[in-house]
């Protein structure tokens, strides 16, 4: 009942968003083969994705430049313990799409934290640690993203530091970092936008209807499929999606 809902708010006129392509990785870099953005475990937040007026391409096993060109948005998920950390080829072209416009979503968790630090590392999101709580978090500010949520659960969760121009979003309960985001409107300046969550378990069939999740994934799903009023280009930021 609260998807539906979630969704015939998103379909309203004046709240639809233009399209966006989300990209993620596929099984060969992800911890579990359903944990794929494509896969079950994310089957109800695909249809938020697509409500908020994304679409979802297919996974690749590697970010690269052609890639990294037809997507709009890329989504972590639960990155592989031994595999899931970005070379410097891949560091290199995902600093050039966030460059020229593109959206990173990162949903960490207890595992993989140095794959983790590879995305965001270089944007002053480091020290990633577990702390494999499960509970519940609050929003700290007003901000889009949080816009309806009082709460989210969460099932085992890492924290994290971050830089000047990050704001904080929300926190873990317990008074440690839990999400935060670089836009232009929090002094980010590098091109495009960055949300990093401390769990990935939050947004899975397991638990998407726990608290005030769903509306928390079509809050981001929304700014994600939405440019910055700032970044004033004719694509989305130069790639593919166009408004």
């Amino acid at each position: 009942m609260r998807l539906f809902l979630m969704l015939m708010i998103l379909a309203l006129p004046g709240l639809s968003t233009a399209e966006a392509v989300w990209g993620s990785f596929d099984s060969s870099r992800i911890n579990y083969a359903s944990g794929t953005l494509t896969g079950s475990a994310h089957a109800t937040l695909r249809g938020v994705i697509e409500a908020a007026g994304g679409t979802i391409a297919p996974p690749t096993s590697q970010l690269t430049p052609a890639y990294l060109s037809g997507i709009d948005v890329f989504y972590t998920s639960l990155l592989s313990t031994s595999t899931g950390a970005l070379s410097a080829a891949e560091q290199s072209a995902l600093h050039d799409w966030i460059s020229s416009g593109g959206v990173l979503i990162v949903t960490s968790d207890i595992l993989s934290l140095p794959a983790y630090e590879s995305f965001t590392a270089y944007y002053g999101v480091t020290g990633y640690t577990a702390l494999s709580h499960v509970g519940t978090g609050y929003p700290v500010v007003t901000h889009e993203i949080t816009e309806g949520v009082s709460s989210y659960f969460f099932n085992t969760e890492s924290t994290f530091s971050y830089g000047s121009d990050a704001l904080l979003l929300g926190n873990n309960g317990f008074g440690n970092v839990f999400m935060v985001v670089l836009e232009p409107e929090t002094g980010f300046s590098a091109g495009g936008r960055i949300l990093v969550f401390g769990d990935h378990n939050m947004f899975t069939e397991s638990f998407i209807n726990s608290n005030d999740n769903l509306v928390l994934a079509g809050n981001f799903a929304a700014w994600a499929c939405t440019p910055p009023a700032a970044l004033e280009r004719d694509t989305w930021g130069g790639l593919k999606g166009s408004f």
